[in-house]
């Protein structure tokens, strides 16, 4: 096996080209986990595609309904506090799975307390969604009929079936 001897006025420009490598391995790395990822501020559903999830105001949150077609009374706004439960019943189960078909997972948000917005829509139902820190992490529509279960924002509301 070979010695490799280092030169002392070399050793710079072998320093600069390891700082190089590191700093390009580095760089490939975070290009390549993020390949499949959705950004911070978004989401993705089969049937609308990718989707903003970053809220600050009512403004906001209505501008995000426009995503999905979805048009409501901005003045008829309900604002709560919930906890997203630590361990999923089956109805939160079952509500998550809702969520994933939306491009939502509460998953990561077990045991966080989020804000509740509920909106009435100009055609009639409910539209709900949960925030945290700035960002809507899920979603329902329901039309207020009791017992009827509730819908995923997903692509249904694109062609103009809800909102």
């Amino acid at each position: 096996m070979p010695i490799i001897y280092f030169n002392k006025k070399h050793f710079g420009k072998i320093a600069a080209i390891a700082i190089c490598a590191v700093l390009l391995t580095g760089i490939c790395f975070f290009i390549g986990s993020g390949r499949n990822a959705v950004s911070a501020g978004s989401a993705t559903n089969d049937e609308v595609g990718r989707f903003f999830t970053e809220v600050n105001d009512t403004h906001s949150i209505v501008e995000f309904f426009k995503q999905f077609n979805i048009d409501v009374k901005p003045e008829s706004e309900i604002k709560d506090e919930i906890i997203v439960p630590e361990k999923f019943n089956i109805t939160y189960k079952y509500y998550n799975t809702l969520q994933k078909q939306a491009g939502f997972n509460l998953e990561r948000f077990k045991g966080v307390k989020a804000e509740r917005s509920v909106f009435t829509m100009k055609k009639g139902g409910k539209v709900t969604i949960l925030i945290y820190k700035g960002k809507v992490i899920a979603g329902h529509i329901e039309s207020g009929i009791y017992g009827e279960t509730y819908r995923p924002l997903t692509g249904e509301c694109k062609n103009g079936k809800t909102g």
